[in-house]
């Protein structure tokens, strides 16, 4: 408020307001504020003044809380001009630290350097005629989960800078000002449960032209969550089963135009919102993507399961009108709702949709009935991941790996191949983010990461496995090494399990002389972990009524153990053979024929073609891998004919005794070396060709958790 109330002061109509500069040496500043906030609510600007008022009268008349509105208000004197063009969400990142309900919603909200990259990459040049004011006043534009509107100011900012670079020296202010109000009040639209978000996003668009009307700004909070009536909503998802002919917004939100209440819908008191809920130009957005177990922890149990009965709703109903839609939805993530909904609300022909992404959305088995759903109605242009072991995220405050999708309506035909962009280092200033957008364009990202080109019927097959390597050479050799027909799945002819998950809820820890204690792997760590001979560590016993399971599970223990979670960057072995034969909780045991299957199984685990196998098919963090059985049983290994098996019996003789260090350290691994010979002879292939995927690997930012070196330079 302060800061909107300094910029307000230079517009004509406001002349008598109250100068910002007077609340300092004021004896009481917050009656001075409210004098002025209330001169200003008799012209417009309610969704900001209102709480500010508000807070004002809650806050206790004493002399700290004076103090600290004279610094408050002083600062924003200061720095309100220069705030106003740099096109960032202010308040955003602050709120989203303090304000607990944003994880309970799922919402990591988008950092404000990768919304302008994502804006970037997302509005092309030759989107449109940037020259012609009709054509960009025509874009509808909308964030269906917009939190404080960080990707809309990026979006508005972006929108700004095409319009600007074609115009003939620098834009006149009027015009400036001009072509602000026409993005914000027609242009862009923006959708949340939250409705302190909606706020902030309408204070933040606000500051770059202050004679916005807030009665065209099209941000609405959706209802979540029970009602008056007790019936629940979803939010943006109800659009979902809207029907054919709702052509806007006030058809979905029959909002109740009161800001003095939580039910509130729009950010202003119009009296329509006027926004299309079709044919629109693009959806960008950072969907919630918490899993439903984590997600409305401030509802009672009744309260979430009418929720989650609601949302089934909606997925049967979309379901019935389209089953490819329907069929996207999951009932483990919110997210996938999302997919469907920008398909519904996209033009059929030239529409655009961006987004931030999980990693494991391009990865994860269960993704990927959306990942063919996204590949077959849109051209999938470019997905740029973040390889920065300093930034793995595009969002604030998640510990998640990321990737930016822009994708695009095309007519049927042939498409081009996706072009997946390794980042190795994330944008620092605006300037950066503005610098890697260009050069990722122009396909000049030497200084900046990596690319790889991969063909258009694997990504309709749901293969989106290059966000995971930065050397974008890699994934092809994956492919390369899976298709060989010297190998097949392991599960083809051993069985793998139990999982260490069932082992633990079998097992307890016990001394090593109480009835029924057995020894067992536990322990993953490198520490313990350091050649290919492993000694089962810990005694456990079977957890009281669990003593049949608990048999049943032993009845499968083994010489040969896989590791099911593996730290890349610290990490040794992904296999392990035993004297004795056992189970594990961080070691899934696979049944063989013998001792020497054994080892020749677990050299083959621990070479570099099944340390990239098992890496390509990394779920949740890139450098912390973690396997389904599933997974684990599609892994490739010799077949039964293969001329190897006495090789690799012999490397392991060879290396029983030796350290195997981490993948990183791999040149100065005696032991990877006697392994990968042996791997080679596997693949039919000359050891040198093994011996470069191995220094490929070691290389990798999620192996070295060092940023990837600039070609050419140190």
């Amino acid at each position: 408020a302060c800061l909107l109330q300094r910029r307000l002061r230079d517009e004509p109509q406001m002349k008598t307001i109250l100068r910002l500069d007077k609340v300092a040496g004021a004896s009481n500043p917050s009656e001075v504020l409210a004098i002025a906030w209330e001169a200003i609510l008799e012209k417009d600007y309610a969704p900001v003044f209102r709480p500010a008022l508000a807070v004002l009268g809650a806050l206790p008349q004493d002399k700290a809380i004076g103090n600290a509105i004279r610094v408050v208000a002083e600062c924003a004197n200061r720095v309100a001009d220069s705030l106003s063009e740099l096109g960032y969400d202010h308040a955003g990142p602050l709120y989203h630290r303090i304000l607990g309900s944003a994880k309970s919603d799922g919402a990591f909200y988008t950092n404000n350097l990768s919304a302008i990259l994502l804006a970037r990459l997302a509005f092309t040049e030759d989107l449109i005629d940037w020259s012609d004011p009709d054509a960009v006043a025509g874009l509808r534009i909308i964030d269906p989960a917009c939190g404080t509107g960080t990707l809309l100011m990026a979006a508005l900012q972006t929108i700004k800078a095409r319009v600007g670079d074609r115009g003939a020296g620098e834009m006149a202010e009027g015009r400036r000002n001009a072509l602000h109000k026409c993005v914000v009040e027609d242009v862009l639209c923006g959708l949340d449960i939250n409705q302190h978000g909606i706020q902030l996003a309408a204070c933040n668009m606000t500051l770059g032209a202050p004679t916005v009307d807030y009665e065209r700004m099209n941000l609405v909070t959706m209802p979540h969550g029970p009602q008056g009536d007790g019936s629940p909503r979803a939010g943006s998802l109800e659009i979902l089963t809207a029907a054919d002919d709702a052509s806007d917004l006030l058809t979905i939100t029959a909002p109740q135009r009161s800001l003095e209440t939580l039910d509130a819908e729009q950010v202003n008191e119009s009296e329509e919102i006027p926004f299309p809920l079709h044919d629109l130009n693009g959806v960008i957005m950072n969907a919630p993507f918490t899993d439903n177990m984590k997600r409305s922890r401030k509802f009672g149990p009744e309260v979430i399961k009418a929720m989650q009965r609601h949302e089934l709703d909606i997925r049967n109903r979309l379901a019935d009108r389209d089953a490819e839609a329907g069929a996207v939805i999951t009932t483990n993530s919110i997210s996938t709702f999302f997919t469907p909904l920008a398909d519904r609300l996209i033009e059929s022909k030239k529409g655009f949709l961006a987004k931030v992404l999980p990693v494991t959305a391009c990865t994860g088995a269960g993704g990927l009935a959306e990942r063919r759903f996204l590949a077959e109605r849109f051209y999938i242009e470019r997905i740029v991941t973040t390889h920065d072991p300093r930034r793995i995220a595009f969002s604030e405050n998640t510990s998640i790996h990321e990737s930016l999708l822009i994708c695009r309506r095309r007519p049927t035909g042939d498409r081009p191949p996706t072009e997946f962009v390794s980042l190795r280092k994330m944008p620092d200033t605006p300037d950066e983010a503005i610098e890697i957008a260009e050069a990722v364009a122009a396909g000049l990202t030497a200084d900046w990461g990596q690319v790889c080109l991969w063909p258009a019927e694997r990504v309709q097959a749901g293969d989106w496995t290059p966000t995971q390597w930065y050397d974008g050479r890699l994934p092809a050799t994956i492919r390369e090494i899976e298709r060989s027909p010297l190998l097949e799945p392991i599960g083809l002819r051993h069985d793998v399990g139990p999982a260490g998950r069932r082992i633990r809820d079998a097992y307890r820890r016990c001394e090593a002389g109480d009835e029924g204690a057995v020894r067992l792997f536990w322990s993953i760590s490198s520490k313990l972990r350091r050649s290919v001979c492993g000694e089962p560590e810990d005694w456990r016993c079977p957890k009281s009524g669990k003593e049949g399971l608990a048999d049943r599970y032993w009845q499968k223990r083994s010489h040969m153990l896989i590791a099911e979670r593996f730290d890349t960057v610290s990490g040794r072995l992904t296999a392990l053979w035993t004297q004795y034969r056992a189970v594990g909780s961080g070691w899934n045991p696979v049944s063989v024929d013998g001792m020497d299957q054994a080892k020749a199984l677990t050299i083959w685990w621990n070479a570099t073609p099944t340390r990239l196998m098992l890496l390509n098919q990394r779920t949740k963090k890139l450098t912390y891998a973690s396997w389904s059985l599933a997974q684990l049983r599609l892994i490739r290994v010799p077949k039964p004919d293969n001329r190897a098996w006495d090789t690799l019996v012999s490397a392991w003789d060879s290396v029983q005794d030796l350290e195997l260090l981490p993948m990183r350290e791999a040149e100065n691994c005696e032991a990877r070396r006697i392994i990968d010979a042996a791997a080679a002879v596997a693949l039919g292939i000359d050891e040198d060709e093994v011996t470069d995927w191995r220094r490929r690997l070691a290389v990798e930012p999620t192996i070295t958790n060092v940023r990837a070196a600039i070609p050419g330079r140190e």
